[in-house]
Formats: C-alpha cells, structure tokens, sequence
C-alpha cells in the first residue's frame, strides 16, 4: 500500500492509516497505489473536500460542587468570530447573574468557565435552572441570537 494524502506530506505505506489535513478549508486529490504478489499494480483516487464547518456545543447542565467533575459551565465551538461573542446567564426572576464578552472565558479546552457565582460579588448561586441568551456570528458573517436552559446542580 502507498497512500499519498494530495497534500504534500510524506506517503504512508501502512495498511492501517489516518491522516489530519492541516488546512480548514481545502480540496485534496488522494490517492492509493496496491501492488500484489505478482506485481501488479493498481490506484485508486478520490478528492476529498476539507470544509470549515460551524458548531458551538452549549451543555444543559452543571455541577459546581468541587469535585472537580463538571465543576464549570463551558462551551466548545468552531467557527465563531470570537469578537462578536455574547453570553449573559438570568436567574428565574429574570435577573443578570453572569454576563461574558470573551468566548475564551467560557472555552472547555483551555480550562475556561463560569463557576456557578453572581458577577458582582462571587457568591454562589443556588441550584435552579437559569436560562441563557447566546450573540454571536459564525465564520461567513451570519449572525445568530439562542435561548436555552442551564441546570445549575449543586
């Protein structure tokens, strides 16, 4: 077997590969070349199409007790222009309690989060569901406004 990605890097000859195209958005010509026992030889080729897709992940629910499981609400996302972001959390009065303009704040990956405590003065908040208003737009411009529920379990 000899795989060549279309993309420049080293040919792979093992039988069991995988291969991560760098480029977020890119079409590639690959390839794989057989060759059996007696020589013979024969290539498949198929373009593969590297899209930059849109997603945020918003979880419905929390635990910020301490146990170093779940202790903060975070978010993952791909796509967003991270100066466009908004992010503000109400309790069930229809108060403010947590308010962010920075997406990275609230990124899971590197260690961002909300810990449950109101904005003004860190006291934590009590179990309940808060509702969430979500601004932000993607990669391509489009705008996007989301509601949704966050159970704050403690």
């Amino acid at each position: 077997c000899n795989w060549n990605f279309g993309d420049n890097t080293v040919n792979n000859t093992s039988s069991n590969v995988s291969h991560l195209y760098q480029d977020s958005s890119a079409i590639y010509n690959a390839s794989l070349i057989v060759i059996d026992v007696n020589g013979c030889s024969d290539t498949a080729m198929y373009n593969i199409w590297v899209t930059n897709e849109f997603w945020i992940y918003i979880p419905s629910s929390f635990s910020p007790n301490y146990d170093m499981i779940n202790d903060k609400f975070c978010i993952e996302y791909n796509g967003v222009r991270e100066n466009t972001f908004l992010f503000k959390v109400f309790n069930s009065q229809g108060s403010l309690i947590f308010q962010s303009t920075n997406i990275l704040d609230l990124k899971c990956s590197v260690g961002g989060g909300w810990n449950g405590q109101y904005l003004r003065d860190d006291i934590d908040m009590p179990s309940e569901v808060y509702t969430y208003e979500i601004y932000f737009q993607d990669f391509e411009g489009w705008k996007h406004q989301e509601y949704g529920m966050i159970n704050l379990i403690r």
